[in-house]
């Protein structure tokens, strides 16, 4: 074969074959050809697109780049659950524990924030002593053990979607379905689980603005997913505001641990607790351990109302090594100092939130990545307050801003000011789940 003749081919939009998309995939990740021409490859695709089997098979070779986990030596179903991303989205926090107390197997590999959005893995890092990297027995171990665990993806799980992905972020194919689910999908095959729930979002602070465009990556992901015999789910969700009331690492993973107490369910910012009960039910439902959903989402609220979600949150940190103490109202994490409140400047409504924004005020002050390499404030957060439809008082507080570096956190507070707006007129309140698909 000759990756020449490949480009020419789907340049004329033929439909490659498997063998030869495991060629260029294979021959990019031995560094067989020049950068430029799998570019070339890459832009091809993003104009004429791939077929399902096409992105079958690409997903396939990625996978098979590296290693597989082996989870038959578990001793549940096991279920995972993908989000595509967003502010303040800190679901797997609250999600693996309580899906283990029903009675999955939770192997989860995430990753890091960047940009606009924050990462698992960044979170998970505030928690002293938490360790994110071990072997596979390990990880395997502990989620037989306690259920649940969560690590980073090593540089041996799909390292040609890491190559690829790095190529598709300079070379402006990032926003491409079939490179999009090719990328997810190969990634969450090889932690291996029988059931895949992705919450995919829509909004301002989603990497997928527009609904019907969120519709054509969930039909890919989804027959991607059964290609591979896997059961499928994808929950639509609302990311045109920030998720709960934190944004930052810290004190996200605060207030996600926090809503795990028993009681707590009902006090919880509502929109967080919706869309977890939702998504640990439709995984419950999806892995067959109970096919009713309604039945399904009532044996997630007994787990999360009786407190044994929250005992086997504890469990599942301090076996990956994480130092917390239940019982202080911030697990003893470290936080920075409040540096201002944020005021509403007139009464009215809130009317909308550019949620990227609010996302790259936290990046302002040095809490998200603006590239790959940069290092984080992990404590730095923001404590946004009111929903888009909620009244406006004038001076009412907006958002505290919690920063060591005052100024900072005044340039923050402007970006997210500039990111609010506001109506004389009442306006609708969002709604969290907006469709599903499987």
């Amino acid at each position: 074969m000759n990756i020449l003749e490949i480009i020419e081919a789907k340049k004329q939009g033929r439909e490659l074959t498997a063998q030869q998309i495991r060629y260029v995939v294979d021959g990019f990740t031995a560094e067989e050809f020049p950068v430029y021409q799998m570019s070339a490859f890459l832009m091809t695709v993003w104009f004429n697109g791939m077929t399902p089997a096409e992105t079958a098979a690409l997903t396939g070779a990625m996978l098979e780049s590296g290693e597989q986990l082996d989870t038959s030596v578990l001793t549940g179903p096991s279920a995972d659950k993908h989000s595509t991303g967003g502010v303040g989205d800190k679901v797997s926090l609250l999600l693996a524990p309580l899906a283990a107390e029903c009675g999955l197997k939770v192997p989860m590999l995430s990753g890091r924030g960047l940009g606009h959005t924050g990462g698992t893995l960044d979170k998970l890092e505030a928690i002293s002593g938490y360790r994110i990297h071990m072997d596979n027995d390990e990880f395997l171990s502990i989620t037989e053990k306690v259920g649940c665990a969560i690590i980073g993806q090593s540089g041996s799980i799909a390292p040609a979607d890491g190559r690829i992905y790095s190529l598709r972020d300079v070379s402006a194919t990032v926003d491409c379905v079939p490179l999009i689910t090719a990328s997810i999908m190969s990634k969450k095959l090889a932690a291996g689980p029988e059931a895949i729930v992705i919450d995919l979002k829509t909004g301002s602070g989603a990497f997928m603005r527009d609904l019907d465009q969120a519709r054509e990556l969930a039909k890919a992901l989804v027959e991607t997913g059964k290609h591979y015999g896997r059961k499928m789910s994808v929950v639509f969700s609302d990311m045109d505001q920030p998720l709960g009331r934190a944004i930052g690492h810290a004190n996200e993973t605060i207030e996600a641990f926090d809503a795990l107490r028993p009681g707590h369910r009902q006090t919880a910012p509502q929109d967080l607790v919706v869309l977890t009960e939702d998504l640990v039910a439709e995984m419950v439902r999806v892995a067959e351990v109970c096919i009713d959903r309604s039945a399904s989402l009532e044996l997630v609220r007994e787990a999360w109302d009786s407190g044994r979600a929250f005992e086997r949150m504890l469990l599942w940190v301090e076996t990956q090594g994480g130092r917390i103490n239940g019982d202080l109202p911030d697990f003893g994490l470290k936080t920075a100092a409040l540096a201002l409140e944020l005021k509403a400047p007139a009464d009215g409504w809130l009317a909308g939130v550019n949620c990227r924004e609010a996302g790259l005020a936290l990046a302002d002050m040095g809490g998200a990545r603006r590239k790959v390499e940069d290092p984080l404030d992990l404590s730095c957060g923001i404590d946004f307050l009111p929903l888009v439809g909620d009244a406006i008082v004038a001076g009412q507080t907006l958002a505290r801003i919690f920063c060591d570096d005052a100024s900072a956190g005044q340039v923050a507070a402007e970006r997210l000011l500039a990111a609010l707006e506001f109506s004389d007129d009442q306006v609708a309140a969002n709604t969290m789940i907006l469709d599903r698909i499987q």
